[in-house]
């Protein structure tokens, strides 16, 4: 057959198009991958962050070897406090729960502190080695949802760490939820006084740490009072009885 003839031209151009969108489809599926494993990465780092290894991290220690020696995700029922199997934990996404109706619960207005209107039925929560448990906590932020991780002691009142991952504060002022200084006031804080949620946010430069109540307060942000209320009102939601509060209280009990 002559190498000019129209039906060899047509072959060469259709087995030309095969291979290109075989290779495309294969660098989509990489990319897709890589995508995936970034979004997992991070989420890692995050929870790892707010477990107290964020020294470990900045040393460039592995984040998935620190991960998967530390720490066990686990699926909570938030209402019982239960954990459950009713989701499967390597594919929850809580953020996409919030998306299903079947998955989601409306907060009564008298408790939704944290100003989110509903959330999710269930929570992936991670059990550290030692016993610890890192929480996910989100809430109306100024200008967006703030999304971060709280780690408690297994005495279910002792903060270990806390940082925030998403947010849209207002740099220099509210985006201080960032800053290392800040988030190094939460570990050794108190969450509840008795059985109730009393840790707080106050304005910046009005904490006292002579105070009776210097163990259940964290200095605001210069120029932030806003955040510091909506962080504080997040605080206060997920601690009650319709958030985290339920599985603490088995937590507490279960240490004696």
């Amino acid at each position: 057959m002559s190498n000019d003839s129209i039906f060899k031209t047509f072959l060469v151009a259709f087995l030309l198009c095969i291979v290109c969108s075989v290779l495309v489809c294969l660098a989509a599926i990489v990319r897709i991958d890589r995508e995936a494993y970034n979004k997992q990465l991070e989420i890692r780092k995050t929870v790892l962050a707010a477990a107290g290894f964020q020294q470990q991290i900045d040393d460039g220690g592995n984040i998935d070897e620190l991960f998967t020696t530390n720490m066990q995700p686990k699926i909570l029922d938030i209402a019982t406090g239960e954990y459950t199997d009713a989701v499967d934990v390597a594919t929850y996404n809580q953020k996409e729960a919030m998306e299903n109706p079947e998955l989601t619960v409306k907060i009564p207005a008298d408790k939704d502190l944290a100003g989110m209107g509903s959330r999710a039925k269930y929570a992936t929560v991670y059990l550290a080695e030692n016993g610890d448990v890192i929480l996910p906590i989100r809430g109306a932020g100024m200008w967006g949802p703030m999304y971060g991780y709280i780690a408690v002691a297994n005495d279910g009142n002792t903060v270990k760490g806390m940082t925030f991952y998403q947010h849209a504060e207002t740099p220099g002022l509210g985006a201080e939820v960032d800053n290392p200084k800040w988030k190094a006031q939460w570990p050794g804080k108190e969450i509840y006084a008795g059985d109730n949620v009393a840790l707080k946010v106050v304005k910046n430069g009005a904490y006292d740490p002579k105070a009776s109540d210097a163990a259940n307060t964290i200095d605001g942000l210069a120029g932030a009072t806003v955040t510091g209320t909506k962080v504080q009102g997040i605080i206060r939601y997920w601690f009650s009885d319709h958030g985290f509060g339920p599985f603490l209280a088995k937590l507490k009990a279960k240490r004696g």
